[in-house]
């Protein structure tokens, strides 16, 4: 099966909870889960989140793309998602990204703003539109998830909690044995 990049947009179902360090809780746990996943299916892309719409480019083997889509479009978090480019590609846009996140920039802001946008409204976007945000995602700096939405992960994730646990069990370790070859050397 060849390679493509599927594009979609969406509307979040959930009620938005403005975090201090700028990204949405449900976003941040939706891009970490997408960090955690995707590099094991082989699918990289790029998300962006803005004015209660879901942007979102997947890139990787059609079946995979396909069946990532369609569990997507079953996510009680999206509503009315829907296709807005799918192309077969020779080349990765988001080769280094497990997923990529965008944030609320100026060079989002005046993307809308030569366009004639008011407000992030992806439904609105022809082709050309769409593969132009695709193209300012790929060379726009990522933003990681915030510690708000790391923590916020951590309570609903296992994995996450336990890789916390296994830190919190390193340092310890690291102090006892400061603390052991202090007694040692004097």
């Amino acid at each position: 099966m060849g390679l493509i990049r599927l594009v979609y947009a969406s509307e979040a179902t959930f009620a938005e909870q403005p975090d201090e360090q700028g990204i949405e809780p449900h976003v941040g746990r939706i891009l970490m889960a997408s960090r955690r996943n995707n590099p094991t299916l082989g699918l990289v892309g790029g998300l962006y989140y803005g004015d209660g719409h879901f942007f979102q480019c997947l890139e990787g083997e059609s079946g995979k793309v396909h069946d990532l889509y369609n569990r997507i479009r079953d996510d009680d978090r999206h509503r009315k998602v829907t296709l807005l480019l799918e192309e077969p590609i020779d080349d990765y846009a988001f080769e280094d990204w497990s997923m990529k996140y965008v944030p609320l920039e100026t060079s989002v802001t005046s993307f809308l703003n030569q366009r004639g946008l008011e407000s992030f409204d992806p439904f609105a976007f022809d082709a050309a539109t769409t593969r132009a945000m695709v193209h300012l995602m790929r060379r726009e700096s990522d933003r990681a998830p915030t510690m708000g939405a790391a923590k916020s992960l951590a309570a609903d994730s296992a994995p996450a909690g336990m890789a916390r646990a296994g830190l919190v069990a390193v340092a310890v370790v690291i102090v006892v044995v400061a603390i052991a070859a202090s007694w040692f050397l004097v």
